[in-house]
C-alpha cells in the first residue's frame, strides 16, 4: 500500500530513476538536444492527449460529449505549457509531498523551531528568527 510507496528503498528506486532521467549515465550531456520538428511535437501532442483520454472513465466522455471532452482535455493540456503555471504546480506538489512525509511541517512551531535550529547550526541567529512565547 501507500506505506511501502514511501519507504525508503522505493525512495531510492525513484531518485535513481529521476537521476537517470536528469543525468543520463550520471553525467550532464555534452550537448543539448536537437530541437524537434512541429511534426514531432504534433506527434507527441497526439499520443499524451490519447493517453490521458483512456486514463479518464468513458463516463466523462458520454456526459460531455466527445468533441466538448476532447477539447476539454486539450486546453488542459495546453495550460501546462505555461511556465509559470508550471512553476506553481511544482511548489504545490513539492508542499503536498512534504506535508504528506512530514505531517508536522505544517506546525508553527515545528517550523520555528527548525528555523531556529538551522540558524544556530549556521551562525546565523539573527533578530528575524523570533519566537512568540517572548
Amino acid at each position: 500500500g501507500a506505506a511501502h510507496l514511501t519507504s525508503a528503498p522505493c525512495w531510492v528506486i525513484y531518485l535513481q530513476v529521476l537521476q537517470e532521467a536528469v543525468w543520463p549515465g550520471g553525467r550532464l550531456p555534452a550537448h543539448p538536444r536537437p530541437e524537434r520538428s512541429a511534426a514531432e511535437k504534433q506527434e507527441t501532442k497526439e499520443r499524451c492527449l490519447n493517453c490521458v483520454m483512456q486514463l479518464i472513465p468513458e463516463l466523462v466522455a458520454d456526459m460531455l460529449g466527445s468533441e466538448k471532452f476532447r477539447l476539454s482535455l486539450e486546453t488542459m493540456l495546453e495550460s501546462l505549457q505555461d511556465h509559470q503555471i508550471n512553476k506553481h504546480l511544482i511548489y504545490c506538489m513539492c508542499d503536498l509531498l512534504l506535508e504528506f512525509l512530514i505531517p508536522e511541517s505544517c506546525d508553527e512551531a515545528f517550523q520555528r523551531s527548525l528555523l531556529q535550529t538551522l540558524a544556530k547550526a549556521t551562525g546565523r541567529d539573527g533578530p528575524h528568527i523570533r519566537s512568540t512565547n517572548s
